[in-house]
């Protein structure tokens, strides 16, 4: 059991991102080259408590819900996989009516990330 975080008279908990569950099924087989790509996704409620003045207005949320999703593949399969995954998303914008957005692409971040420049 976790120690409580107390903040103004109420006790908050600890809790890790969805990440390393979805990492935890992954391992709980066996499994092999043959089995990938695997994507897995859902949707994970998120509580956050930002101390007083961090945010404010509409942007200052206790919760959310917020979809997580992993694709385990070989490098072989990497650029498919994010062909796909992309063609995905632009495929439930289209289907909720969304026809006008600005996508943004989150490239490797110098010093904070794991992996060759090739990769």
């Amino acid at each position: 059991m976790y120690n409580p975080i107390d903040i103004n008279n109420e006790e908050y908990y600890l809790k890790p991102m969805n990440c390393p569950f979805h990492f935890i099924i992954y391992n709980s087989e066996m499994r092999s080259y043959r089995d990938l790509p695997i994507r897995m996704a859902e949707f994970g409620t998120v509580y956050r408590y930002e101390l007083s003045g961090t945010l404010h207005g509409l942007t200052r949320v206790r919760g959310f819900t917020q979809d997580d999703a992993h694709i385990i593949c070989t490098p072989e399969q990497v650029e498919n996989e994010v062909a796909f995954a992309l063609k995905f998303s632009l495929y439930i914008l289209r289907s909720f009516g969304l026809t006008e957005f600005k996508p943004y692409v989150s490239t490797k971040p110098k010093n904070k990330s794991i992996g060759s420049d090739e990769q």
